[in-house]
């Protein structure tokens, strides 16, 4: 591999972290920010943490077990995945709406199959005629340039990522390469024809024309992507506990089977720590992100640390 692309990806890869990083921050912040000001200190952290140990600790016996544990952890995912399937349902409705072209309620099939030519050619960016990890990115569209933002308005714009940063529910999408792979790709081979791009997308048309009219009516396009989003919320729900069970594992430090407040906060605390990168007892939204973990040394140490400081949900 070239130079400048190794340079390219090392800054990709970098600028994924701190997005990925900075909306862990945005989400580790509100959920324990009591006043709701963005300034989170160690106090009030730990307060709202001893909070959420009680009302988990369901018996009142001072102690977390393992089906309490995941019981609340549950029921908190389960919210967020109703939001989320809320906000997918909008977002369905948005696509349909942008695909039936003539605008007459409903979508034929050369508007939809139209759709995913224009992804291929979109993807295919060298024109040979298959969409692979050859092709260089596609070129985005130039944003406007942002005028000068203060120090409220660069506040007001992370905090309105935060619905986003939230989510817990991601549908494979046609957005990158891999979500591309992940629908399209039938033959694994890690390569994308616009042949298998048409098939799959009649496999579909044919699953959402239920009535055999020949159209897709919003209903209907709805109803088939509802079926795939309800078996992608059950994957993750499956994934997301067996995580949950891993994480009192880790938590439960002398394996008695019950987590006591102090391994509670000590898990929180390592998340605390890691945010509060100028060491000053605050979370806030303007310090510095964390580094990320080195590769190979620190690899068990950052899987550990990330399963066990996992509180998000």
């Amino acid at each position: 591999m070239k130079k400048t692309q190794l340079l390219a990806l090392s800054a990709l890869f970098t600028s994924l972290f701190a997005q990925a990083a900075s909306h862990h921050k945005l989400v580790f912040i509100n959920q324990y920010d009591a006043n709701q000001d963005w300034s989170l200190s160690l106090a009030e952290f730990d307060k709202a943490r001893e909070s959420r140990f009680n009302i988990t600790d369901e018996n009142n016996d001072g102690f977390v077990d393992e089906s309490e544990y995941v019981f609340e952890y549950k029921n908190r995912m389960d919210n967020q995945l109703t939001k989320d399937r809320q906000g997918q349902i909008k977002q369905t409705i948005i696509r349909f709406n942008a695909l039936d072209k003539n605008e007459n309620a409903r979508i034929d099939l050369s508007e939809y199959q139209g759709s995913g030519e224009r992804t291929f050619t979109y993807f295919d960016t060298n024109k040979d005629g298959v969409i692979s990890e050859s092709d260089p990115a596609p070129k985005r569209r130039a944003k406007k340039a942002n005028k000068t933002l203060t120090a409220t308005q660069q506040r007001e714009a992370q905090i309105k990522k935060l619905p986003r940063a939230k989510r817990v529910l991601s549908m494979p999408t046609t957005h990158s390469f891999k979500g591309l792979l992940t629908k399209y790709d039938a033959n694994d081979d890690k390569t994308i024809t616009s042949e298998e791009i048409a098939i799959v997308r009649q496999k579909i048309w044919d699953l959402a024309d239920e009535n055999n009219d020949g159209w897709i009516s919003e209903q209907e396009y709805l109803y088939e992507f509802e079926d795939r989003m309800d078996l992608q919320i059950a994957k993750t729900r499956k994934s997301a506990v067996k995580q949950t069970y891993v994480r009192f594992g880790i938590l439960d430090k002398d394996k008695d089977g019950k987590m006591t407040l102090t391994e509670y906060q000590a898990s929180g605390h390592r998340s605390f720590n890691r945010f509060d990168t100028d060491n000053n007892k605050m979370v806030t939204l303007d310090e510095a992100m964390p580094k990320p973990y080195s590769k190979k040394k620190n690899k068990q140490k950052a899987k550990n640390q990330s399963v066990a400081s996992n509180t998000n949900y």
